[in-house]
């Protein structure tokens, strides 16, 4: 995957979720300077934090990286 193209789903998914870079660094323990720098494709994640992303956006990893559409159950 593109990250630039994963960059956006993290955005677009934070967005529906009505979360901002601050509240989805804390659910992540990530940076919000990293998660905006990620959103603008300028990071490419780790295994791990693609998973963090994940769980925190209610997304499955194959999900978040545009392998399948369909959203986590539950």
């Amino acid at each position: 995957m593109d990250i630039m193209t994963l960059g956006n789903k993290v955005r677009e998914r934070r967005k529906e979720l009505r979360l901002t870079q601050t509240e989805l660094a804390e659910k992540t323990s990530l940076t919000q300077t990293y998660l905006s720098m990620l959103e603008r494709g300028k990071f490419e994640p780790t295994a791990p934090t693609i998973v963090s992303l994940a769980v925190a956006l209610d997304l499955s990893a194959d999900e978040l990286l545009g392998i399948s559409s369909t959203k986590k159950a539950g």
